[in-house]
């Protein structure tokens, strides 16, 4: 129940954009609000969420784990609440930015409360589950918006983060104080507590290689409903299935994460490159919605694969007590990614179309897959050179 208890925080952050299907619904109630403006309602939770991510790091250090995540499971459901009742558009975004906000405080801790409990085979299972749990909370937010709009007012769909009830509830009873100075929990941290500057390095490079990797995923998540749309693919609906469809393979890829870390090992990341690769050249070169609906899930696999890999041998150069700022560090990447990612998109997009940008995304992962392979090749020739001897 400790590990359910954290896994199910998990459902929350990646579900702050399924009430994008209310615009309508919120145009046509507050008449006079812009069209920039109701899009903010959707997007304004992301915005105080990646803010809160990096104060959090902070008040944990003063307040405690369990403290922080009460407090923002708690103004979770505050701001649900104050959504559903919000008389104008002020009200509302008022809601939905304290929304994020509660989200945000306790974001970074459900990877980090994982790395600090857990380890071995176990801690990468986890890992990859917390990933299967972002994929079900963004896939059942959507569905659960999409059912309430049709037998109720906008409004009711942000009843849907009163879930953070029950996740207070849960961590209240189930989840102990955890402290990330405390040298003691799984005695596994050696004195010394500096990082060299070799893992500085890795850090580095790891943090780098998330931000393009999220980059790819983003657009994909974002371009590919209006893509499907715009080539005569399919209808509105296709396209919009198909982002179901991405989540439905990040759901699969993080389900299966322990298993394939188990089998492929340092390879894992160069795998989940590749696959998203082929599946970002698959939808630039698309005849057809089947295509694209392969092509989204492959993208969304590889995200259930990269992600959990990634954090997992991120904060391996690190020591367990720093492990939260670690995560938060990271973090700043995939949020940053998720926020310039339509600007990066136009900037790698030479030929001008969604062809030429996914074909051009495809290229540049490609790019990093040879890049990780150097890598891994340069990791192993001294102890090849060693056996040899």
């Amino acid at each position: 129940m400790v590990a359910f208890s954290i896994l199910a925080l998990s459902l929350l952050p990646m579900s702050t954009g399924a009430t994008a299907a209310t615009i309508p619904g919120l145009m046509k109630q507050f008449t006079g609000v812009s069209a920039e403006t109701a899009e903010l309602s959707v997007t304004i939770p992301s915005f105080t969420m990646a803010v809160f991510i990096v104060i959090s790091s902070f008040i944990i250090k003063k307040i405690g784990t369990k403290k922080i995540v009460l407090a923002g499971t708690g103004l979770t459901a505050l701001g649900a609440i104050i959504s559903m009742a919000a008389p104008n558009i002020s009200f509302l975004l008022i809601g939905r930015a304290l929304m994020g906000v509660g989200i945000g405080l306790f974001n970074a801790l459900c990877i980090s409360l994982i790395d600090r409990l857990y380890s071995g085979q176990k801690r990468e299972r986890l890992l990859g589950f917390q990933n299967t749990f972002q994929g079900l909370g963004a896939a059942g937010g959507a569905l659960v918006v999409g059912l309430i709009l049709m037998f109720a007012n906008w409004k009711m769909t942000f009843g849907f983060y009163l879930i953070s009830i029950p996740l207070f509830l849960l961590y209240l009873i189930f989840v102990p104080e955890i402290k990330f100075d405390d040298e003691n929990i799984q005695d596994t941290q050696k004195v010394d507590t500096k990082v060299s500057l070799t893992s500085k390095f890795q850090f580095g490079y790891y943090w780098i290689v998330l931000f393009i990797v999220m980059v790819f995923y983003m657009t994909v998540n974002v371009k590919l409903p209006s893509y499907i749309l715009n080539n005569n693919f399919g209808s509105l609906a296709v396209g919009s299935s198909a982002v179901v469809i991405l989540s439905i393979g990040t759901i699969i890829g993080g389900s299966i994460y322990g298993l394939v870390y188990a089998v492929s090992k340092q390879f894992t990341l160069l795998l989940s490159i590749f696959i998203e690769a082929v599946s970002v050249f698959a939808i630039s070169a698309a005849g057809s919605s089947l295509t694209c609906l392969i092509g989204a899930f492959g993208v969304g696999f590889s995200f259930g694969l990269f992600i959990p890999f990634i954090f997992s041998k991120g904060l391996s150069f690190v020591p367990q007590k720093y492990s939260n700022d670690a995560t938060t560090i990271l973090m700043v990447s995939t949020n940053s990614a998720n926020f310039l990612c339509p600007y990066v998109s136009k900037l790698i997009n030479v030929g001008g179309t969604d062809h030429s940008l996914f074909f051009t995304a495809g290229i540049i992962a490609t790019v990093v897959c040879i890049v990780e392979l150097a890598k891994i090749l340069a990791n192993n020739r001294p102890r090849i050179s060693r056996q040899t001897i």
